[in-house]
């Protein structure tokens, strides 16, 4: 009996000694701080883990199509949204008599820049470059050719018989023609020259041929700086007259015409190194061949180059916006049929006649993120600024002179 008394006794100190722990374990863990927000803020399908700091006891959320909500841990919980809305989380601990609440935002990005944009331009967005420099580079090449070659002849028989080639005639007589006993053979202005018969002889005859061709290369580079999202034009040429008559009476009105190398851009920074750009260049020239007559005034026409367009790149890149590639082959031969067509004496009753043009256009636009110059910073020297005060004396004129001052300086380089 005092054995089995004895063993009561110990079971009944160790059943209070497991209580006495177990209280002293709850009381350590409710003593620990609650880290439960009152307010959850999440974007839709997002999950977010929630450390309360505390034994979970029991987990809900009033809106589970909103989100759902499950135990990682003892002390945590995991969240992960659905759709937009307003919920609310309800969370119950041994340390509380109340569950803890929590309210539940989910909001989409447009809704979340909507509650505060200033704020979300502050924390998100970095502060991006204001100023855009703009360079246009027209390119423009035209090579031309042309080759003619042909036989003028003029004679007459003894019965009276005459014979020439088209241009010649009997009796004019006018500048530039080689006159002879029967007639005139017409030189070309152009071309070169070689002239055999006339005087006593009965035949006069003239050989005509050139071979030319010719190079032009035109360069144009504007550049113009214009605020983000601002619009820029630039011009630089002129104005022509342009008479309008009226139809309601016999005046006429004068209207202007704008030409030469026009520009228009707008510039929109949408990253620290990238820039969207609607550019739309042009470059005009007066066309005095294709022009027309208004009430006894020539008005010209104009050769148009022009593009529109938009293109995305970063600072410093270049992009070809546009370019064409025309080739204009032309030929023509002139002869008499039948014996324009003989081997070799065919040459002399046959003018041939070869024109060949190849023209190529480019626009290419670089874009450059800029700021201006500091208060007081030294500029860049000025075309011609050291130029402002030259005047050589008669003998440097004439020995030391070598052009240099035709060299491009200062900000046209």
């Amino acid at each position: 009996m005092p054995i089995a008394l004895d063993s009561h006794r110990t079971f009944f100190f160790a059943v209070i000694a497991v209580w006495l722990l177990g209280s002293s374990h709850v009381e350590a863990s409710c003593s620990d701080a609650v880290m439960f927000p009152s307010v959850l803020e999440m974007l839709p399908g997002a999950q977010r883990e929630v450390d309360i700091g505390q034994p979970i006891q029991r987990l809900a959320i009033a809106d589970p199509n909103l989100a759902d909500v499950q135990l990682t841990s003892k002390q945590a919980f995991l969240i992960t949204s659905k759709q937009s809305g307003v919920s609310n989380v309800s969370v119950w601990t041994g340390c509380q008599i109340e569950p803890l609440q929590a309210l539940l935002y989910v909001v989409g990005q447009a809704s979340a820049a909507l509650q505060d944009p200033v704020a979300q331009r502050r924390s998100n967005t970095p502060v991006l470059p204001s100023q855009v420099q703009t360079d246009i580079r027209f390119v423009e090449v035209n090579r031309t050719k042309m080759k003619e070659v042909g036989i003028s002849l003029f004679g007459t028989t003894s019965n009276n018989f005459l014979f020439g080639s088209p241009g010649a005639s009997p009796g004019s007589v006018s500048p530039g023609n080689v006159s002879g006993v029967v007639g005139n053979v017409p030189l070309s202005d152009t071309g070169f020259n070689i002239v055999w018969g006339g005087g006593s002889r009965k035949v006069l005859g003239a050989l005509n041929a050139l071979e030319n061709s010719g190079f032009a290369y035109t360069l144009a580079r504007p550049s113009l700086v214009a605020l983000s999202g601002q619009s820029a034009s630039f011009l630089a040429g002129g104005e022509f007259p342009v008479p309008v008559p009226n139809s309601a009476s016999d005046s006429v009105s004068i209207e202007y015409k704008e030409f030469g190398v026009r520009l228009g851009l707008t510039p929109t920074v949408v990253g620290p190194n990238r820039i969207t750009l609607k550019v739309a260049p042009e470059v005009s020239e007066l066309d005095f061949t294709n022009g027309i007559t208004i009430e006894g005034t020539t008005v010209p026409a104009l050769s148009v180059r022009r593009t529109d367009t938009s293109i995305s790149l970063a600072s410093g890149e270049s992009f070809v916006i546009s370019g064409l590639i025309s080739m204009t082959n032309m030929s023509s031969v002139s002869k008499l049929p039948g014996l324009g067509d003989l081997p070799v004496l065919g040459a002399f009753f046959r003018s041939s006649r070869i024109e060949r043009e190849e023209r190529e256009l480019l626009m290419i636009v670089t874009p450059y993120l800029v700021q201006p110059m500091a208060a007081g910073a030294e500029l860049p020297e000025l075309p011609g600024e050291e130029l402002k005060n030259y005047d050589p004396s008669l003998f440097e004129l004439l020995f030391y002179e070598k052009g240099d001052f035709l060299q491009p300086a200062g900000l046209s380089r």
